[in-house]
């Protein structure tokens, strides 16, 4: 099946569903589904934008899923991998844009007994390359880098043998399409919101003619997105060459009535993080087991610390935020290491500890339902700070997200520069410092 503009065809020797469900009917197809889903996840029933979906890849067909955070998205492609033979040694190609969100959803994974890899290009030679071939992974996660840009790669890619075993192509936070798009066609050059957060993968312009690798297999590609607002998704349907036609979409519900937003002006400076002061009491009023599950997001590694140590500093525990085992916060970034990511998250979940000082990976693509409460501080692309929100209020629980915000300048004591006079000025020195620079050149290669 597919629309007027991408028509999948079954080729020979590729791996493909069984022809049963294919053309079972479409209420024995979400029986067989929630049957199948009942022995591996248990009694929690599956959502109706799951079965929708998994039923539109049945009969590969693109789809658009554009559902809320904590809706089970990623459970889609489990459920559709499910589906396929295991000695066939199906493969989930998934491209997502976070260097760390690879490595959370392996754990996750892992849990399920399901063999993943995150790909990097750290850690991906020929020995990766031999076991992807042989189809030791059945779900790959990857960065855009590695997928246009890393030689190994490409010879898999290639690989006739890993074409005919890929299943379904995933692409998550696909919103990121419409940034990448935007910003190597030039349209929007001053975008910068990209560039907030650390361990984001780092852009490239390559990045926003994607479309070539993306349908570059004969499988349906699968979008997942919760903050895809209707120019983006125009914008992402340009950028990979597809109709709107030839895509379904699937829409669960995208608001999180739960979860109260708290927008507090930031009256210290940024870098400083002395905002948060007012977030706790010292240690000897509220231990550390009463205090509310919190994610802290911060825009770089090194803010982590600084935020670390002003909670500690407001709970009155001196060198607290130097403690590997602190018993009331904790940091997580992209520059620990494999074991202190691992101990970190499976200790929180735990409960040992209520607070983490992380930046932007940490909590997406895992449902945490301890996790009430999630702070913000300093500035960030407004896609991705919903997505940190969406951490809270989990498991019919409510959720509360503040979020620390720079003042706006007053006009009456820091004029802003942007009438003509001053414009003017500006572009001025400007020119004089090109002018002499232009100069500079002359006289040296003259000489």
């Amino acid at each position: 099946l597919g629309g007027a503009g991408r028509v999948l065809k079954n080729k020979a020797g590729q791996l493909t569903l069984n022809t049963k469900i294919i053309e079972m009917a479409h209420e024995k197809t979400i029986e067989m589904l929630k049957n199948r889903l009942a022995a591996v996840y248990g009694p929690q029933p599956p959502k109706q934008v799951q079965l929708d979906s998994v039923i539109d890849l049945i009969h590969r067909c693109d789809t658009f899923v554009l559902a809320g955070t904590g809706v089970g998205k990623t459970r889609i492609t489990e459920i559709y991998w499910d589906l396929f033979p295991k000695y066939k040694k199906p493969i989930v190609l998934v491209l997502n844009p976070l260097d760390s969100l690879g490595d959370n959803q392996v754990q996750e994974k892992k849990n399920l007994n399901i063999s993943a890899i995150n790909l990097t290009n750290m850690n991906l030679n020929k020995t990766v390359e031999k076991d992807i071939l042989k189809g030791v992974y059945s779900f790959i996660y990857l960065s855009p880098e590695v997928l246009l840009n890393n030689d190994i790669f490409s010879r898999i890619f290639y690989n006739k043998t890993f074409q005919d075993q890929v299943s379904l192509v995933v692409v998550d936070e696909s919103h990121m399409i419409y940034v990448w798009g935007l910003v190597a066609s030039g349209k929007y050059k001053k975008l910068f919101s990209h560039g907030r957060h650390q361990d984001r993968v780092v852009f490239w312009p390559l990045y926003g003619d994607i479309a070539a690798r993306l349908l570059g297999i004969n499988v349906p590609l699968l979008l997942l997105s919760a903050t895809c607002w209707p120019q983006a998704i125009k914008g992402i349907l340009k950028s990979l060459k597809i109709t709107e036609e030839s895509i379904s979409y699937r829409r669960a519900e995208l608001s999180q009535p739960e979860i109260r937003i708290i927008r507090v002006p930031m009256k210290c400076l940024l870098k400083s993080c002395n905002d948060l002061l007012q977030l706790y009491g010292p240690c000897s009023w509220i231990p550390d087991n009463e205090i509310i599950p919190t994610l802290i997001y911060s825009n770089t590694c090194n803010l982590t610390m600084q935020a670390s140590k002003v909670v500690h500093k407001a709970r009155r525990i001196p060198g607290g935020h130097g403690d590997a085992n602190s018993t009331f916060a904790r940091r997580f970034h992209a520059c620990l290491g494999d074991v202190s990511k691992e101990e970190t998250t499976t200790k929180f979940a735990a409960g040992e500890f209520p607070v983490i000082s992380c930046t932007m990976p940490l909590g997406l693509g895992q449902n945490w339902k301890r996790v009430r409460s999630v702070v913000h501080v300093g500035r960030g692309d407004p896609a991705s700070i919903c997505q940190m929100i969406g951490r809270c209020g989990r498991g019919s629980s409510n959720g509360l997200a503040i979020l620390f915000v720079e003042k706006i300048v007053d006009p009456e004591r820091t004029p802003l520069k942007n009438s003509l006079n001053q414009l003017s000025k500006q572009m001025m020195r400007r020119w004089m410092l090109l002018q002499s620079l232009q100069s500079a050149c002359v006289l040296f290669f003259h000489r």
